[in-house]
């Protein structure tokens, strides 16, 4: 079957809407005109890697392309006089034996876009390291011209020297520590005369989950109220000895008790000029500053428009970077879930003496892949009109992102992204307090987009679901050059929200002249409903094997853990074998386990591509299945990552033997993969 029939079948025709670039928080476009861009030349992509920035001389957003976190361990001064490089640690993603770049590796400094954003190498591994496992914990810095690495965990504190010419740390000291808070989240490292201060922050009220009997209680009370313990965090300090590292303060000092930050990840020392004190950022999505003149007094951050200085990293640490010509340390970088971030300092302060800082910005590579954010979850589409297929994507951030693609279908051509904006405003759906895995949750978004015509007018719209387990829509209100997403509507079943399990992209296929959703029910199965009008659906039951038996995915885990362990699937309607049926693909987290929790898949090979292909055997217009095979890579296991893996059909390249695969993954990468390519195993 053509492509183009198949894209047709899968209501994959599409329309958009954008709001600004990237580079910092958008702002609406009011006259909601398309910006014309020249085409480009594009690149064949090649299946089983990720696909690369070709826009804008592949300059893309730094990223380490298998991780889920970039750490910045620190910046120094050695490729440049200009700009200092970077130390990256990609602290999470798959073995070395998958191609990913896991531990420090190396950025060095090439220069600034246009609009001034930095430019890094593409980040090299460092094969010599003296750490565990998690860098996160390191801090590496320039004294006195030698060039140093640090190492902090609640038993030890090492230190390490870095060779510019083998580019090797080679462990000097191995300090045992007493004494030492629990739950250490971040360090710097403040350089004295004859000494060194070691500033962290670490639990004062350590997080806690309630106990629950079994796993079908909330972490709520009847009163909607989180039944387990916040997290906080304080500023404590120990002194080092510069002539044999050893510690030089008898005991590890704690700040003021009131000086506490709800969850705390990170700290960074800015003493320059007028400024002095710590950047203490948190999984919340804020950043606090602490006065080191004024003691206690702890204030958010501000930008340069009086809003709170937002972290656009979900979950990140802060490292003090010297990013001005003139070698000030007075701006610093995010790094966490996602991309490096810049924020520089606005040179102008509160009524109260608090430092403002500009918007952050992204920090750039060169030869870098395109970035969407961690577990993306694409839909490649025509979406802005033009003839050409696009790149939608949401991810954990809760962001809807907009890849323009500037080359052919066969030759794709991607530069940074665009937000998306529903009503107006740019999306950024959270749950906040109330969440599945409690409040701590409450910075990702989980935003899983399916882009579809569901209204029926022609011009395509977005159903979604999030981390919230209740399935929407956003029309689209424009044309199919200018699009307008309206605001975010709920689907009813019943009058009542339509409810699944969380973090599930539906899939949505048209049979005839009926318009069908299928989501993860309550009970972690596959559940079919019929649209009726673009607010209400009608039950037509759990979706079942050509044996009779429902579908489930989750697998059956006993401890109390697996209460966010359910859902998180991922699921596309498409004639993946081209006879003329609606199968259906599914992406999944390693956890998972279909058709059955007892035995199924991945989780019997999680060690796969966690990417299902269940074909549609049953009689015309009707959805029955065969047991679920496991794509493979040319006959062999394929892993993207744990937590899971987006895949949508996709026009791009050579199509004559069918569909290609885009899959999204927790890196934040897309992955491509050839239709003849891609082999399948089973069980059975």
């Amino acid at each position: 079957m053509a492509i183009n029939r198949i894209l047709t079948l899968v209501l994959l025709s599409v329309v958009a809407l954008s709001c600004s670039p990237s580079t910092e928080e958008p702002t609406p476009t009011p006259d909601n005109k398309p910006v014309v861009l020249p085409p480009l030349a594009g690149a064949a992509l090649v299946s089983g890697e990720p696909v690369p920035a070709v826009a804008d001389d592949g300059i893309a957003p730094l990223n380490l392309t298998k991780t889920a976190a970039n750490a910045l361990l620190g910046a120094v001064y050695m490729s440049s006089n200009d700009y200092p490089d970077l130390f990256v640690s990609g602290t999470w993603g798959l073995g070395e034996a998958q191609g990913g770049k896991i531990g420090v590796n190396l950025c060095e400094y090439r220069g600034k876009t246009e609009d001034g954003r930095l430019i890094y190498s593409d980040p090299q591994p460092i094969a010599g390291q003296s750490w565990d496992w998690d860098s996160r914990f390191v801090r590496v810095l320039k004294i006195d011209g030698t060039i140093y690495g640090f190492f902090l965990s609640n038993t030890r504190f090492r230190v390490s020297t870095y060779d510019e010419q083998t580019k090797i740390f080679t462990q000097i000291s191995n300090e045992h520590l007493d004494d030492i808070p629990n739950g250490i989240a971040g360090f710097d490292v403040i350089v004295g005369n004859d000494s060194v201060e070691v500033v962290f922050i670490s639990s004062y009220k350590a997080a806690a989950y309630p106990e629950m009997d079994d796993v079908t209680e909330s972490y709520y009370d009847s009163k909607g109220i989180y039944r387990g313990m916040m997290p906080n965090v304080c500023l404590y300090s120990m002194t080092f000895n510069r002539s044999d590292w050893q510690i030089k303060t008898a005991k590890v000092q704690r700040s003021a008790e009131n000086e506490i930050l709800l969850a705390g990840q990170s700290v960074a020392r800015l003493s320059v000029g007028d400024l002095d004190g710590f950047v203490l950022g948190n999984k919340f999505g804020t950043f606090k500053w602490l006065s080191a003149s004024k003691g206690a007094l702890v204030d958010y951050l501000y930008d340069e428009d009086g809003g709170l200085l937002v972290n656009n990293n979900v979950m990140g640490n802060v490292v003090a970077v010297a990013a001005d010509d003139d070698k000030v340390v007075n701006d610093f970088i995010s790094s966490g879930e996602g991309m490096l971030y810049l924020y520089r300092y606005a040179g102008r302060k509160t009524a109260d003496g608090t430092p403002i800082f500009h918007k952050g910005v992204p920090v750039m590579q060169e030869n870098g892949n395109i970035y969407p954010g961690s577990l993306s979850v694409p839909s490649v589409v025509d979406w802005d009109g033009d003839g050409v297929l696009d790149i939608v994507s949401g991810n954990s951030e809760g962001r809807l992102l907009f890849f323009k693609n500037r080359g052919s279908n066969l030759s794709p051509a991607f530069g940074p992204y665009e937000y998306l904006c529903s009503d107006g405003e740019p999306i950024c759906f959270r749950a906040g307090y109330y969440e599945v895995q409690g409040p701590l949750e409450a910075g990702w978004g989980y935003l899983c987009p399916n882009v579809v015509d569901w209204d029926g007018d022609g011009l395509l719209d977005v159903v979604f679901s999030t981390n919230e387990g209740k399935f929407e829509y956003m029309l689209n209100e424009g044309t199919a050059t200018a699009p307008r997403l309206g605001r975010r509507r709920v689907i009813t079943l019943d009058g009542l929200e339509l409810y699944g399990v969380w973090r599930c992209r539906p899939a949505v296929g048209r049979v005839g002249d009926k318009v069908y959703i299928a989501i993860m029910d309550g009970d972690d199965a596959l559940h079919l409903y019929e649209k009726k009008t673009p607010d209400a659906v009608v039950d037509r039951g759990r979706m079942l094997l050509s044996n009779g038996h429902i579908i489930t995915g989750c697998q059956n885990l006993p401890d109390a853990e697996s209460l966010g362990y359910c859902g998180r699937e991922k699921l596309e309607f498409a004639d993946w074998d081209g006879d003329g049926d609606l199968d259906l693909i599914v992406g999944t987290p390693t956890q998972s386990s279909f058709p059955a929790p007892e035995l199924g898949l991945p989780v019997s090979r999680s060690r796969g591509l966690q990417v299902l292909w269940f074909e549609n055997v049953g009689n015309a217009g009707s959805f029955r299945f065969a047991y679920p095979r496991q794509f493979q890579f040319r006959g062999r296991d394929y892993r993207l990552g744990a937590h899971a893996n987006s895949a949508t059909i996709c026009g791009f390249g050579d199509t004559s033997k069918g569909p290609n695969l885009l899959v999204g993954c927790e890196s934040g990468n897309f992955y491509f993969f050839n239709h003849y390519d891609l082999t399948n195993v089973t069980l059975w």
